[in-house]
Formats: C-alpha cells, structure tokens, sequence
C-alpha cells in the first residue's frame, strides 16, 4: 500500500521523502521529529526541511511543545486541497502560455496562412470598412476613385471619431468625386491630395489590413479585404506612389 499512496502523493506534488513523512504520520499519528526519522527512514539532518515543506503545504500542523510534535492533517482534506492548488498552478501556467505565445502563434498564422476574402455589394463593402478601420490604431491611407453621397454619409463619424483618437489619414481622391462634402471632411480628419483620375480605390489600416476595390462603377461594387502584410505593402506602395505625384487640397 505505501508504494502506491508515495505515488499517488507525488502526483500530487510531494517528494519522495514528503511523501513517506505524511504516511509515517498518518499511520502513528503525532511525533516528534526524532519519530520522523525513524519511522519513515528519513536521514535525521533532513528531516525539518521535509516537514517543513509539509507544513508549508498544508499536509500537516504543529503543535508546540519540548519536543515539537507533528500531527497530520486529513488524507481527505489535503488531498482535496492539492488537487485545487494544482488546478490553480494549471490555470496559471495556462493563461502564461496564452499571454506570450498566442501572439506570436498568430502573427506567424497571418504570415503564412492569410485572410483574404472576396465583398460583393455595397453594402457588404460599408460594413467591411467600417470594422477594418475601427480597427485602426496609426495611420489610414484612402483612395476614392468613385464614392457615393451614401458612402461619405455612412464613413463619416467613423473618420471623425479615428481622428479624435490621434490616428492619421492621407486621403486621395478623384476630381470627379471630390464635391464640397467630400472636400471638407477630408480636410477635417487629414492630409488630402487629388488626380484627375483614379481607377478603383480602397483603404490601408495600419500597414495591416487592405481592402481594394476592383470596379470604377458605383452601382457595382466588388472588393478584396486581405489581412496579408505583403499585399497591405504593396498596397501602400502604390498608394504613396500616386498620392506623391498628386495635386494637395487647399
């Protein structure tokens, strides 16, 4: 029976030398330390620092005396107790195990297995950019080719609250689009420039996201939403490539 109870105890997280201490004194009740020794066959000059740690863990109290004597606690009661103590170490070890490596689990997973999805309709499109650029932290870069009365009415507070944050806008847009509306909010949330024309458009949020726009015609609308680094770099390239050749609003 004791080889199977020093298991089971040092599944529970005692050492070997804890482990027969606890049974000694479970089987004989109170003793002293000298008890200790001899019962479980404990090297004496260990033997304070085995019931020590079992004291420490709960496993066993002391009553004060000349000799101190050591009295176990129930089998039922620490046992219990080291299986909740256990769950709490698992829970924590858990949470460590989440906090530092899930970002890293992540960005690799974005690197090597990205998002990208395909956005028929207006609608769908609105909805896409409203969460891509709540999302925003930094810096947005926007390309207007063609947008709609609907759309600025729809995209506006989200500009105006990101700019409230501190978040950063370069803003490119069509002459043929730029009415007085679209005019002063971009020169309300950021820098803005205009070219004769722009084919598609889209948007860059923090270097991280792109949504790019695929069609010209404002009653069809067609786009790709990718979480891809590279492509939300390649994007941005081609972006400060026609927003640097552009004409600034004044």
């Amino acid at each position: 029976m004791d080889d199977s109870a020093i298991r089971a105890l040092r599944n529970l997280g005692l050492s070997s030398y804890e482990a027969r201490v606890y049974i000694s004194l479970v089987r004989n009740g109170a003793l002293t330390a000298s008890e200790v020794s001899s019962q479980s066959r404990i090297p004496f000059s260990r033997v304070y620092d085995v019931l020590a740690a079992l004291e420490r863990g709960g496993w066993i109290t002391v009553e004060q005396g000349r000799p101190k004597r050591y009295v176990p606690k129930s089998p039922r009661e620490t046992s219990k107790a080291a299986v909740l103590n256990a769950q709490e170490r698992l829970s924590d070890w858990e949470q460590r195990v989440i906090e530092d490596l899930q970002p890293l689990f992540d960005e690799k997973t974005r690197i090597s297995a990205p998002e990208v999805h395909i956005l028929h309709g207006s609608n769908n499109v609105r909805a896409k950019l409203n969460v891509a650029l709540g999302q925003a932290e930094r810096i947005v870069l926007l390309s207007w080719g063609i947008i709609s009365e609907e759309d600025i009415d729809f995209i506006s507070p989200t500009l105006l609250h990101l700019r409230d944050k501190g978040v950063k806008f370069q803003i490119l847009v069509s002459e043929q689009t730029l009415t007085d509306k679209v005019r002063r909010l971009i020169l309300a949330v950021g820098d803005g420039r205009k070219r004769k024309e722009i084919y598609g458009g889209g948007a860059i949020i923090d270097e991280k996201q792109a949504i790019i726009m695929l069609t010209t015609k404002p009653d069809e609308s067609l786009a790709i939403w990718s979480r891809h680094t590279e492509l939300a770099e390649l994007a941005k390239i081609y972006f400060l490539y026609l927003y640097n050749s552009a004409q600034p609003l004044t």
